[in-house]
Parts: structure tokens; sequence; C-alpha cells
């Protein structure tokens, strides 16, 4: 049996797919294993993906379009690896990286999942900042930071089979915040463990991310709300972190509410945010911007525009 199993759940991703595959079999990690779920191509994603059945440990599944969740979720279920390794059709592994995860995650036999930093890169291959970077400063645990924001790429992280499937796996109900879902149960259950190395390379396409800021932004609140519902022993254990939570995430909502010019939503959300969190700073900034008359709305983002036209020429993103 393979020490551990890549999982790629794949939908039209003729142009990516090789380059992908190209990665994993770059990795020094030989006892690799990779299942490729197909979520109802209709290109050449698959002629490209048996290119490599001779180079590749490679099963190839295909299934009616049911969504990425679903893709993912029958992939991990058919992994033979004790280990699953979770990558996006267009990402990219540095070589070193299965070897890593799993050196760590046997190392600690406490862990429910290892992450690594990302760096992201663009259509033309050109590498940019740091994806996120966890250093649990003041305290946090990796469970406290991610109450906060979901700062975990899918394409980063490795976790034992049975751990991904007590955790319940990829909800299949959900088009947004899935993963969010299943990072936060996952770490209330075990320990994270983190490889302070970017080990990934994630693609950042134009129109790849939600278009729909509001309804990610709510959909994570969502999350985040059940989330407490579920656990009430760390909510009374944590009130602080309850509040600055919700704060957060509401101000969240608030904000893309009024990017979209929803100023009477945008309001409401960020009142409820300050209602939790007093010191919610994006909630304040909010605040005033739904309160300031729309002619010095629309000044100001002028003037905001200008002055940023040379740093918004830059392919850099958070």
């Amino acid at each position: 049996m393979p020490q551990v199993t890549v999982v790629i759940p794949v939908y039209n991703a003729e142009q990516y797919i090789g380059e992908t595959l190209v990665s994993v079999h770059e990795q020094t990690l030989r006892d690799v294993e990779v299942v490729i779920v197909d979520d109802g191509s209709t290109d050449g994603t698959l002629l490209e993906a048996e290119r490599f059945a001779g180079k590749l440990n490679l099963t190839i599944v295909r299934q009616a379009n049911a969504g990425p969740s679903a893709a993912r979720n029958n992939g991990i279920r058919r992994a033979r690896g004790r280990f699953c390794a979770l990558l996006d059709a267009d990402d990219i592994m540095l070589p070193e990286l299965l070897a890593a995860q799993i050196a760590l995650l046997e190392a600690n036999p406490d862990f429910g999942l290892v992450l690594t930093n990302v760096m992201t890169f663009d259509e033309r291959g050109i590498i940019h900042a740091m994806r996120w970077n966890f250093s649990g400063h003041r305290g946090e645990t990796v469970l406290d930071r991610l109450l906060l924001d979901n700062f975990v790429t899918t394409s980063a992280v490795m976790a034992p089979k049975q751990r991904l499937l007590e955790a319940g796996l990829f909800s299949e109900d959900r088009d947004v915040a899935e993963d969010y879902e299943l990072w936060l149960r996952m770490a209330v259950r075990w320990k994270v463990g983190i490889i302070d190395r970017s080990l990934v390379r994630y693609r950042y396409r134009h129109g790849s991310l939600s278009h729909d800021k509001l309804f990610s932004m709510r959909s994570a609140l969502e999350v985040i709300e059940a989330f407490w519902q579920e656990n009430p022993d760390y909510k009374k254990d944590h009130p602080q972190l309850y509040h600055r939570s919700l704060g957060r995430h509401l101000a969240n909502v608030g904000a893309a509410a009024l990017a979209e010019g929803r100023r009477g939503l945008a309001l409401a959300y960020m009142v409820k945010s300050l209602a939790h969190a007093s010191d919610e700073l994006t909630a304040w900034k909010g605040l005033v911007k739904t309160l300031l008359p729309r002619q010095s709305v629309s000044t100001e983002h002028r003037l905001m525009s200008g002055g940023a036209a040379g740093a918004a020429a830059r392919p850099d993103r958070d």
C-alpha cells in the first residue's frame, strides 16, 4: 500500500493538469498514489491526465458533475494510502512537500492535519507574496486563529485518511466555505502541524475565486455561527474569542455589502460586529463610510484609486 494518496478533483482543467501532475511526479517521496476524480469534464482533461499513467501510480475516477467537495470526498474514500494530500488541479507541489508533511505526521500521531505556507503565482508564472503565515503570536492556537480567519489553502493540507473520515469530510451541501467548516471540525478535535516553509504554489487565476464576495463572507459567518452552537464548552471557556470571532466575521460581511453599495445592510452588520467586539477596526471603518454622504464616499474612492494606481498595476495580492 502507498504511504500517501494525492487526491485531485478535476473539472475542465486541461490547461493545467499536466503541470500539476509533473509536480507530483517530481516529489522526493516516491511511495505515492494519485487519485484523480473527474467531475464531468467536457474538455481534454482526461486525455492529459492519462498521459501520466506510466509515470505515476494513477487511478482516474469518473463521476457526473457534483462539485469539488463531492469529487474530493470520492477520492478520499477510494484512497489506499494512510495519509491523504489534497491538491487542486491547477496548483503546484514543490518537490519536498509530501516528504516534509508525512515526516511531521508520523512524528506526531496526535496531529489531525499538517499545513505548509503557500506562494501565489499568476498565469505568466510570476511568483508573488506568501499567501498566509501562521506564527502563533500572542499564544494563539491554530484553532483560535482559524476562528478569526480561514488562512488554510486546501492544496497545502495533508491528513490521515481515517481522521478526514471521522471529521465527516467536506460538506457537499455548501458551495462556499465547505473547506473552512472541515478545518474547524478537525482543529477542535486534533492538533494541527505547521511547516513554516512555502512548499505549495497556488495559482491565482482571474475569476477562479468566488465572484460573489458577499455570499462568500455570509457563508463563512454561517460556518462560524454553527461552530459556536456546536461547541458550547469551547464558547464557555473562551468568551473573548467567541465575541472576537463573531465580530470579525460580521464586519467582513458588512464590508462586502458596502463594496456592493448596500449601505443599509452594511450598517446593520457593522453595528452587530461592534456589539460583539468594540475594537473591531474593519467595523469602525465601515461604519464611518456608511454614515458619510454618498458623494464623500465616491470622492474618497476616486482619491484612493488614483493614489493606488501604481500599486494596483502590480500583480501582488494578499
